[in-house]
């Protein structure tokens, strides 16, 4: 595959890929929200456990990789 086509495809597929992450995020976060009886608590939560786990997972990976 020519740099070209390269040089048009990462980016495009990159953006898809956080596009759909977006979009599935805020469905989940919608849902939990209107339709559960977690309400504004259970967002709250849902993200907190997301700050806080994304780094604990990427450390761990990171640590394990090394090794």
């Amino acid at each position: 595959m020519n740099n070209f086509v390269l040089s048009i495809l990462l980016p495009l597929t990159s953006f898809v890929a956080i596009a759909v992450y977006a979009v599935a995020l805020g469905f989940i976060f919608y849902q939990l929200h209107h339709h559960t009886s977690f309400g504004t608590w259970g967002v709250i939560i849902l993200g907190l456990v997301l700050l806080i786990a994304t780094p604990v997972i990427a450390y761990f990976l990171e640590k394990r990789t090394n090794s």
